[in-house]
Order: structure tokens, then C-alpha cells, then sequence
């Protein structure tokens, strides 16, 4: 089959017999299995439940080519992040600390290169609206040429009067099947309503391929910090291992960010003496987080804790803390 053939098949009907002839292409993953090329998310949730937290820490691993659990590993793309709610000196204080997190030189790099910020606080002039056709043409022609991942933080900024009907979605809806046929991915930041589920029309969610809820959890008593479950509403892909929901905790010691993610219930300190001799017989951090679906900062800070407490000897070598 030449190139041809493809282009005609792209723009037509095919036949079930054909199909299974053809070796499609497989989507780039920009972020695991789950955030691919082309593909369209939600992240939704209530005020101040971490949301813009957690699509930062997407678009930065992706454009940084960092790993992120539960999804994996990011792309080392370009990435655009369309804000509409933060005043830029808060937002650039935000992803300072994220980009502090991060130790590794050829990622910090990449990270700088890669992440664009476009935002409505420094542009000195009205910025357009996604649910109007004029309005698209100057939001796209302020994202760069080569860009593989948006994230629009969030819906209800970028919209005329905060419109969530079904009028102001079917505009929305063909800038992003534009999108994705031009092989870029969008990931929509959208409130929760007072049910816990995302606000607006329910024709949200026919055109996405996934869609995450956080749900906000009571603070840590010992640190300040953000805490939310994950829950995967829609996977258009059989994922099974994102199934369950997940817990996150963010937040920032000496100017650096940090977090932890387990799946919901998960007691680390069961697994005390299990990833002491996974780590002992040479596993990774990330090799041991990734096999029980939790940050390798997790993993890493939890052994510590248990070594330090095996040295002063709170703790006898070859026990666990459970």
C-alpha cells in the first residue's frame, strides 16, 4: 500500500476487510498510555482541590520528559499552558517550585524550552474566547508552531461569560476536533459543580477519550499541604491498571515541591521489607514506585525514614514498621 492509499482511506469510507489489511500508525504517548497524540481530557474538580496543581505537574512533566504516577513517563514535547484565572506573578511562583523539584540537568533544560505559558494576566490586551470562532483564531495564533500538548486552565476563563451550555460546547467542540486532527492533544481544566461532578453540559464527555475527578481530602496535620483523590471517570482505552482511584499529596519544603501519590487506602509501611530488598538487590526508586503505582519520592522518603530508624535503633534490621 503507497501513500496514496492512506490519504484516500483517511478521507473515506473503509471496509472492514481493508481495515484489518492496514498497519496504522500508533499514537505517540505524550504521557503513558493514557495521554497519547490527538487524544482529548478533562480534569475536573471543585475550587481548590488541586486541579491546576495537577495539570501543572502534567505539562511540566511532559515538556521535561519527567515520569508522573500513576500515568508515566512524559514525551519531551512542547507544551502550551493556556491560563485564564492566575495572576502570572502566582503562576510563575508555582511552576518555580515544581521546576525546583526537579534535579536532573537535561530535563530542567528541556522543561525551559518546551513549557510555554500564555496568559491572559501579561498579555496587556483582551485575549479571545474559545466558544466564539473569532476568539479561536487569536488563542491559536498565539500557541507556537509545534506545540503537542494544551492545557486550558480552565474552560470556564476561556469562555464567553463562563458559558457551559450546550450552544458555547458545540463551538468548543470543533476547535478541538480541529485539534486533533492536526495531531495535538488538549486537556480541559473545568469545575466541579455542588454534586462533586463536573459542572455543564453532559456533552462533555461524548467527545473525550478520558476524564479524571479530584475529589479534595482533609489536610495532612503535620504540614500544610493539598490533598485529593484521583478518579478516572472515562478511559476511552482499556487501562485497567488506572482503575482504581488514587490519592495525591502536594505540598512545598524549601522552595521545592513535593508530593506523594498511593492508590486510596495503600499503607506504605506494609511494604516496609519488601522494598527495602527490592532496593537492596538493585530496583530503583522509580522501579519500585512504578510496580506499586507510587511516587518514587514516595518510595525513596519512606525507605529513609525506616533507615533512619533502623540506625538509631527504634527499629531492628530485618523488621518492618507495620
Amino acid at each position: 500500500m503507497n501513500e496514496n492509499d492512506i490519504y484516500k482511506i483517511k478521507r473515506g469510507a473503509i471496509r472492514l476487510g481493508k481495515m484489518l489489511e492496514i498497519i496504522f500508525p500508533i499514537d505517540t504517548a505524550l504521557l503513558g498510555p493514557m495521554i497519547l497524540a490527538k487524544s482529548i481530557g478533562m480534569l475536573a474538580g471543585m475550587r481548590g482541590s488541586g486541579k491546576s496543581w495537577l495539570a501543572a505537574l502534567i505539562a511540566y512533566s511532559i515538556a521535561g520528559g519527567k515520569s508522573l504516577e500513576p500515568w508515566g513517563i512524559g514525551a519531551c514535547v512542547q507544551v502550551a499552558i493556556l491560563d485564564g484565572e492566575m495572576r502570572i506573578a502566582s503562576l510563575k511562583e508555582r511552576l518555580s517550585v515544581i521546576h525546583a523539584r526537579n534535579l536532573d540537568d537535561a530535563s530542567r533544560a528541556a522543561a525551559e524550552e518546551n513549557l510555554i505559558i500564555i496568559s491572559r494576566d501579561c498579555m496587556g490586551t483582551e485575549i479571545g474566547s474559545l466558544d466564539t470562532v473569532e476568539g479561536q483564531k487569536q488563542i491559536d495564533a498565539l500557541i507556537p508552531e509545534g506545540v503537542s500538548f494544551i492545557v486550558i486552565d480552565n474552560l470556564s476563563a476561556w469562555t464567553t461569560g463562563g458559558r457551559e451550555d450546550s450552544s458555547a460546547w458545540s463551538c468548543i467542540k470543533a476547535w478541538l476536533i480541529a485539534k486533533r486532527l492536526s495531531g495535538i492533544a488538549v486537556l480541559l481544566i473545568h469545575h466541579a459543580g455542588k454534586n462533586g461532578q463536573q459542572r455543564g453540559s453532559s456533552a462533555h464527555e461524548d467527545l473525550l477519550d478520558y476524564s479524571m475527578l479530584l475529589s479534595p481530602l482533609p489536610s495532612s496535620a503535620d504540614r500544610q499541604d493539598t490533598r485529593f483523590s484521583v478518579q478516572h471517570t472515562k478511559l476511552r482505552d482499556n487501562l485497567p491498571e488506572l482503575r482504581k482511584t488514587f490519592e495525591y499529596a502536594i505540598w512545598v519544603e524549601d522552595n521545592a515541591l513535593q508530593f506523594e501519590v498511593a492508590p486510596a487506602g495503600f499503607q506504605a509501611s506494609t511494604h516496609d521489607a519488601e522494598w527495602l530488598n527490592m532496593h537492596e538487590d538493585g530496583m530503583s526508586y522509580a522501579q519500585i514506585g512504578h510496580k506499586f503505582g507510587v511516587d518514587k519520592s514516595t518510595v525513596s522518603r519512606h525507605l529513609a525514614k525506616l533507615r533512619a530508624a533502623m540506625d538509631n535503633g527504634d527499629i531492628e534490621s530485618g523488621t518492618t514498621a507495620g
